[in-house]
C-alpha cells in the first residue's frame, strides 16, 4: 500500500526529514515557544481529483511538492533561508488531501507575533498560480486573453478563474449539466454575452432615479429598455431559450386537456410570466450596481464584482426555468396518467358488461 500520510519537515538541515512520532514535533514546538519564537500555522488543501494530476498520491509526491513551493511562504514572510524551518503533517481525507504547515524564524523573538491577513492572501494566490498555472493559462486561452506564461497571470485573472471554478463546482450546476444544459450558444461564462448585459444594465441604471426599483412602477421608457434586454437574454442564450420554450409547451399541453380555445392568449400570458421574472432579475442587477458603488471606490473592482453577479444571475435563471419546466411536465404526466387510468376503468367495465350479456343470452 502506498504511503499516503505522514510528517515531514526541515529542521537544522537542508534536507527534508521524516518524523515518526508527533511527540517529537510537540517537544520541538514547546522548546521554540520557551525561546520566544512564534510558531505560525497554515494549510494547503488539494481536491481529490487533482491529486493524480499533481502527482500527490503518496508521501513522496507531497515531499516534492512542498520542497518546490515552500519558499513562497518563506519569501512572503521575509524569513532568511538559513533561519527558516517548517514541519508538515500530510493527511488524506475522503474529499481531499491536505497538509498542515507549522513554520517559524529560528532567529525571531517574541516581539514578532502577528501575521497580517494580506500576507496570507498573497501566499494563497501565489500557490494557486504556481500549482495550477497550466489550468489558468488554458482558462485565459478559452477567454481569448493574450496570456502566454505564468508571469502574465495577474491577480484579476486568478480571481476570475477561482470564481468561475466555484460556479462550475456548484452541485446544482453539475446536476443540470448531466441533464444536457450548458451546451448552448452564449453560456453564462461567455464574455461577450456577459459584457452586453453588463453595459445595458449600466444604461438602465442611469435612467432610473435612486430609490425603490420595481418593474411595475418604473417609467415606460425604462421598461422598454428592460424589455429589450429581456428579449436579448432569451434569444441569445440557447439554454434559457430552450428551457423557456419547454416550460411554455408543458403549460400549453396541460391547458389543452381542458380546452383548445384561447391557447394563443395563454401562451402569451405564460411567456409574459417568464419575461417578468427575467426583468426583475435585471433590476436586481441594477440594484447591485448602486450597492457596489456605495461600497467600493475603484471602478475596476465594481465591474469585476458586477460581472460575477451577472454570471450567477444567469445561472439562477437557468436553474429556475429548469425546475419550473420539470414541475409542469410532471403535472402534465400526472393528469395524463389519471385520464388513462379512468379510460382503462371504463374499458374494463365495458368488457364486463359484454361478458354478462353473453352469459344471459346463453
Amino acid at each position: 500500500m502506498e504511503h499516503r500520510t505522514g510528517l515531514i519537515g526541515k529542521i537544522f538541515t537542508n534536507e527534508i526529514l521524516h518524523f515518526k512520532d508527533s511527540k517529537d514535533i510537540a517537544k520541538l514546538v514547546l522548546e521554540n515557544t520557551k525561546k520566544g519564537i512564534t510558531i505560525y500555522e497554515g494549510m494547503i488543501a488539494i481536491k481529490k481529483e487533482d491529486t493524480k494530476k499533481l502527482n500527490l498520491e503518496d508521501l513522496k509526491g507531497w515531499e516534492n511538492y512542498i520542497s518546490k513551493h515552500i519558499n513562497i511562504i518563506r519569501e512572503h514572510n521575509n524569513i532568511k533561508r538559513e533561519n527558516f524551518q517548517f514541519i508538515c503533517a500530510i493527511h488524506e481525507k475522503p474529499n481531499n488531501y491536505h497538509t498542515h504547515i507549522l513554520f517559524w524564524d529560528k532567529s525571531q523573538k517574541v516581539e514578532k507575533n502577528f501575521l497580517h491577513w494580506g500576507i496570507s492572501n498573497k501566499i494563497r494566490k501565489q500557490l494557486i498560480k504556481d500549482t495550477f498555472s497550466d489550468e489558468i493559462l488554458e482558462y485565459a486561452k478559452a477567454k481569448d486573453l493574450a496570456v502566454k506564461n505564468i508571469r502574465e497571470i495577474t491577480d484579476k485573472l486568478l480571481d476570475d478563474f477561482i470564481n468561475d471554478i466555484k460556479l462550475l463546482d456548484n452541485k446544482k450546476y453539475s446536476k443540470l449539466k448531466e441533464k444536457g444544459i450548458f451546451k448552448g450558444k452564449n453560456s453564462m461564462l461567455n464574455n461577450e454575452f456577459i459584457e452586453y448585459i453588463f453595459n445595458e444594465s449600466y444604461k438602465i441604471k442611469k435612467m432610473i432615479p435612486k430609490g425603490r426599483i420595481a418593474y411595475e412602477f418604473i417609467e415606460p421608457s425604462v421598461k422598454e429598455e428592460v424589455n429589450k434586454l429581456v428579449s436579448y437574454i432569451i434569444e441569445n442564450n440557447e439554454d434559457i431559450k430552450k428551457l423557456v420554450d419547454d416550460y411554455v409547451e408543458a403549460k400549453l399541453d396541460i391547458a389543452s386537456f381542458y380546452s383548445d380555445k384561447y391557447l394563443d392568449i395563454q401562451e402569451e400570458q405564460y411567456r409574459k410570466e417568464i419575461e417578468k421574472i427575467i426583468a426583475n432579475k435585471i433590476l436586481g442587477i441594477v440594484k447591485s450596481i448602486n450597492r457596489l458603488e456605495n461600497e467600493y471606490k475603484k471602478q475596476e473592482v465594481i465591474e469585476n464584482k458586477q460581472k460575477r453577479l451577472i454570471k450567477q444571475s444567469i445561472f439562477d435563471l437557468i436553474s429556475l426555468f429548469y425546475v419550473k419546466g420539470e414541475r409542469e411536465r410532471q403535472n402534465y404526466n400526472k393528469i395524463l396518467n389519471e385520464i388513462v387510468t379512468e379510460l382503462s376503468k371504463e374499458a374494463k367495465k365495458e368488457i364486463y358488461l359484454k361478458n354478462m350479456d353473453k352469459g344471459y343470452e346463453r
